[in-house]
């Protein structure tokens, strides 16, 4: 009933204003909720009756991280780190902050957050972040918490390729205690030149300043690397090459797409217009999984594999697991399917493992490939 009322009068209300205003409401209402245990009990309640899910088959362990069930918060959503206890109550195993970047940075003029059909997004945000003095502060609040919180590493738009590993490498230092993991991203479509340094050398050079950095620190946190869908599977070799080379743990795959025909299917003017596609699109999540299967096959379980793109409901989370991914992460199917997005895909999990006879997810992650 609640996914009901959702999609059929609160989300056409929304799509009807500015994508991003109603996203920063959302956030400060998860944010002020957490001030109090009677509001993130209520919170909890609006994830679905009987609230978060909680059953041991659906446990993962990834790169040494317990999480409780497979499906987490994609970067972007909560960019400040202001709404992680809040999201956590939703029934998400964990959030990953950012992008979060050394320097704070406005991003690109509004408008810039867009809901082309229901359920799909194209966004062009540019990295806005508050800075990673800030971020570190408000992280603060999770501190003991247990919730696991990963950090996506960006650069700001004026700093050059030759000095992209020092300013992700400042991040990772000043976060440091807060991450259960850095995810590198070099893969949003939204800063000029970004996904150039998914090429073998500044992708190698980066991985490494990070690297070293996590060592000084007390070499605990595992790193993956973002990657964008439209990589060549030549051009994903070599990311894979680079991970395994330089002990990096796995990858996120993927980003938002910068296809234009993807965008132009939502009309002509989308075409040719800045910015990534996202959400309950078939071709977007065809291009994902599809990575996620290259991924595995050509790595095998030595990397890890956070899959991301098109997941909306348990079908389309397990396409990712049966792809070869430990974990899938959500961001526009928050506002697509509305807050029990968490819950409902972990309940139809569920479902789908005693259909199939499945006692654990161990039995599930690659299983199709």
């Amino acid at each position: 009933m609640q996914r009901y009322v959702y999609k059929r009068l609160i989300s056409p209300t929304m799509d009807r204003l500015d994508s991003e205003t109603w996203h920063e409401r959302a956030r400060r209402a998860l944010h002020r909720a957490e001030a109090s245990g009677s509001a993130l009990a209520v919170v909890e309640r609006c994830a679905g009756f009987g609230g978060k899910v909680r059953d041991d088959r659906l446990t993962v362990t990834l790169s040494g991280i317990e999480l409780e069930n497979p499906v987490m918060v994609g970067a972007g959503w909560d960019k400040a780190g202001t709404a992680v206890r809040g999201l956590y109550s939703l029934g998400f195993s964990g959030v990953e902050v950012g992008s979060v970047l050394e320097h704070p940075q406005p991003g690109n003029p509004r408008p810039r957050q867009f809901m082309l059909a229901p359920g799909v997004a194209l966004n062009r945000l540019g990295f806005n972040s508050p800075g990673v003095a800030q971020v570190a502060h408000n992280l603060e609040a999770y501190a003991g918490s247990g919730i696991p919180i990963g950090i996506s590493l960006g650069k700001n738009r004026d700093v050059g390729p030759r000095d992209a590993p020092d300013a992700h490498a400042a991040v990772a230092r000043l976060l440091y205690h807060h991450a259960a993991y850095f995810a590198v991203n070099v893969s949003s479509p939204n800063t000029p030149g970004l996904r150039q340094l998914q090429d073998r050398g500044p992708l190698t050079d980066i991985v490494q300043e990070v690297s070293a950095t996590v060592r000084e620190m007390g070499g605990r946190t595992p790193i993956f690397v973002k990657i964008a869908p439209d990589l060549s599977l030549g051009a994903v070799d070599d990311v894979l090459q680079v991970a395994l080379d330089n002990g990096v743990a796995g990858i996120v795959a993927t980003n938002t797409t910068d296809n234009p025909e993807l965008k132009g299917r939502y009309g002509e003017y989308w075409r040719t217009q800045a910015g990534g596609l996202s959400g309950d699109d078939a071709e977007y999540r065809r291009m994902s999984t599809a990575m996620v299967a290259h991924i595995r096959r050509e790595a095998g379980d030595h990397l890890e594999i956070i899959g991301v793109g098109g997941v909306k409901d348990a079908r389309t989370a397990l396409e990712k697991l049966l792809a070869g991914a430990k974990a899938v992460q959500v961001v526009t199917a928050i506002r697509g399917e509305g807050p029990g997005v968490a819950v409902h895909i972990n309940r139809g999990i569920l479902r789908w493992m005693e259909k199939e006879g499945v006692g654990t997810l161990r039995e599930v992650v690659g299983a199709a490939v």
